[in-house]
Parts: C-alpha cells; structure tokens; sequence
C-alpha cells in the first residue's frame, strides 16, 4: 500500500501560490508577452493595445539612452554576447572598468553579482557565521528572504522583526549578548509600498550597539537618489564601518547586475574569493558590463543631478495629486513607487483590467508578494512617464477605484499575516481528502 504523505505548511503555501498565479495569468493581468516590435518606454503593447506603461522600474530611462545600448553592442563586438567562464577563471576588462566606477560611485569596495539576488547568495552566508544572529524586517525583500534560508541552514537563528519597528528591532537587539554579533537585514527603499527605512534611526542604533551590524538591499533607491546615484539610504545615512549596501543595477541602472559595496576592502575580498555564488557561478554578460560602464559615466557627469530632480518632480506630482484625489496610498514617501490595496484578488483584477480599458498598465499585486487578503496595483514612474501621462493615469485610477469601489477607506497591513486564512482553507481540505 502506497504511503500518503501528509502535506506541509510550505505545500499548502504553495498550492496557493500557484493557484493564484494561474487566476491572474489566465484573466491577462500577470505573465504577459508585450507585443511591440520596438520598444518605447512610456507605452508598451498588450492585446493589441497601446497601453501607457506605468510598470517600469528603469526610473532614470537609462535602459534605453543610446549611448547605453551604444556601449552595449560594442561591447559584443568585442567580446561575444557571453563571455562562458567563472569570473574565478578568468572575466573581460569591462570588469575592472564597471568596478573601478562604482567604486567612485559608493566610495567603497565593490563586489560584482550577475543579479541582486545572487549578490545576497554570496555576501551573506559569507559575512552571517554561526554564533551570530539575524533580525530580518517583515517586509524585506524576496531575495534576501531566500539567503536568509541558506543562513537558517548554517546555523544561524533568524528573526523577524514587525516593518520598520524601532522598538522591536532595539528590544531584539538587547536579547543578544553584547558580545554577539546581530545582523539586521532591510531594505532602502521597500519595492511594494515604495516606503522607506528609517534611516536616521538605524544610524543612532548603529551609534548605540557596537554589535548592531545593518545589511541594506536598496536596489529601488540606486540611481535616481544621492550623491553619485549612490542610493537613498546612504544619502539619509552615509557610511558607517558596519554598514553594507546592496544594489541592482537592472533598475535605475538601466542594465543587468548586482553591487555589493562595504566600507572594508578586505570584507569586499573576502565576499569577491569565497562567495559560493561568485566561485560557480557564471558572470554578468559582456553587452550588460559594457551598458553598465556607460550608465556608471552618465551617473558620475554632471547630467545626473537633474535627471534626479526631474524624477522627483515627477514623484512629488504624484503625491500632489493623489493627495487631492484621496487616493488611499499606502505610503506617500518620495520614491517613485506607489501601492494601492484594494482587498480581495478579484478587486484588484478588476481594477487592472478596468485599467487598461483606459489606456494604462499598472501592476498587479497578490500574495504572495502581498498577504492574502490585501491584493492591490503597484505603479512606478519614470522619467520616460510625461506629467501630463502622469495626470490622466491618476485620474482614471481615481475615477475607476470609486466607480467599483465607492469611497472605502482602505487600511493597509501588510505583516502577512492574513494568509494564514487560505492556508487554513486547504488544511481543512487536505483533512476531507
């Protein structure tokens, strides 16, 4: 007789994961081809209809800037469109050149990741060591979420601390021996709500535990922010001997890769020869290395500070606006992320879709990128997104929320909790079976 396993929490999460994702993919709000056969950045082309595209991350428009996509296809004539080798063997000189300028950027030691996420895979295992401990914001990141789980697997113990909660981090903080080394793991700029960490507070923290060391993913604050394009957490924060910052450079950077800066050259050594990602696997390709230089140039000229404040002129007509609307936003920080909840999966398809009748692509948010219960759209802007687009957007987004919606105030509370209901739901269903 064939034993039955009994399904695990971790199954029933993601049944439902992948439940949801067939509802959305099927009602033609997720998982789409474009169609455009060029590319524009302020529309794209959905089922045959032009839609202005308010779901880009490429905020500064560099993805598209043709001394970009210049240095790009040079750098395939010159090495290929893959260079096949660990960067351990051997790595072309678009290497050295893209780390040498972002070391001018950060003014620190930099480590190059083919991703953001493989970045966290090598730095964190390498820098967290057993005997220490991590304190992980509720809202943090997918990616550094999945190290977290290689850390839990070397022995390390994980926490989660309630979003931005500077009394739960302080009192997590004080549970560990002073001699213990505590990592808290956060974002600069969170890539849902577009909300930001708390920066000041974090440095007076830092200034008051000796042992308090901070990891920040701020690949939504690289670019269009700070000194340099440094980001929008060491803008509020500066340096700090324990401090580390991750960035992506497939957002604001308009190319592919991701950045690990430290203040320590010998940190940065140690994560560049031993990071297990770094050592097999394989390395930015040279068309991406060669865009990356040509961003890193445009971000250390004098052109960058007012591509900067036309993107917050941008952001602040947002919030200006949205504001009068009583659009209820789930946070009103000057990024250039929004997050509307809505509720119920169903809701939120139908705003989209309700959307894109009127000419806009928003994203679409449900769990598990948000708890269940709390779907709702994300929608970015860039410089590639005109005032007067940004305008009729909000106002059809407004106009379409009180059309199915009326005018429901809408309490966010994304702790993630609320998915416990539908996990409930299939154990109750796994039990019948």
């Amino acid at each position: 007789m064939e034993k039955t396993l009994t399904p695990t929490r971790a199954d029933r999460l993601l049944r439902v994961f992948k439940r949801l994702a067939e509802t959305t993919r099927e009602a033609g709000v997720s998982r789409q081809l474009i169609e455009d056969q060029e590319l524009h950045g302020e529309s794209i082309i959905l089922a045959g209809k032009k839609l202005g595209n308010f779901g880009l991350s490429s905020y500064l428009s560099l993805g598209n800037d043709p001394r970009v996509k210049a240095a790009a296809k040079d750098a395939i004539d010159r090495y290929g469109a893959s260079y096949s080798s660990s960067t351990a063997y051997t790595a072309v000189p678009l290497y050295g050149e893209l780390r040498e300028r972002l070391g001018q950027i950060f003014d620190a030691s930099v480590v190059l990741a083919a991703t953001t996420t493989l970045g966290h895979l090598a730095a964190l295992p390498v820098m967290i060591r057993p005997g220490e401990r991590a304190l992980v914001d509720s809202q943090s990141h997918a990616s550094v979420m999945l190290a977290t789980q290689v850390l839990q697997a070397n022995g390390v113990p994980i926490s989660t601390v309630p979003h931005s909660d500077m009394v739960a981090l302080t009192e997590a903080i004080e549970e560990a021996p002073d001699s213990e080394r505590v990592w808290y793991l956060t974002d600069g700029v969170f890539s849902m709500k577009g909300d930001v960490a708390p920066a000041e507070e974090l440095l007076a923290l830092l200034d008051e535990h000796p042992n308090l060391h901070i990891y920040c993913d701020d690949a939504h604050g690289f670019g269009w922010d700070g000194l340099h394009g440094r980001g929008q957490q060491l803008r509020r924060m500066g340096w700090h001997e324990r401090l580390v910052v991750v960035v992506g450079l497939a957002k604001a950077f308009g190319s592919l890769g991701g950045v690990i800066a430290v203040p320590s050259g010998e940190l940065a050594e140690t994560i560049e020869l031993t990071g297990p990602v770094l050592t097999f696997g394989g390395p930015i390709p040279p068309p991406n290395l060669g865009a990356s230089v040509a961003s890193a140039d445009i971000l250390l000229s004098e052109e960058l500070p007012d591509r900067q404040s036309q993107l917050l002129t941008r952001i602040r007509q947002v919030n200006d606006l949205g504001a009068q609307m009583g659009l209820p936003l789930a946070a009103w920080d000057e990024t250039p992320l929004w997050f509307l909840d809505v509720g119920e999966l169903s809701d939120m398809m139908k705003l989209v879709v309700g959307m894109r009748d009127s000419g806009f692509f928003l994203n679409a948010a449900a769990f598990p990128v948000v708890p269940q219960g709390h779907a709702g759209v994300r929608f970015t802007v860039t410089l590639d997104n005109s005032p007067s687009q940004i305008e009729a957007m909000l106002t059809q987004l407004n106009d379409k929320r009180l059309e199915l919606f009326g005018e429901t105030e809408i309490e966010i509370d994304l702790t993630g909790q609320a998915a416990e209901s539908e996990v409930a739901a299939e154990q109750q269903t796994d039990a019948a079976n």
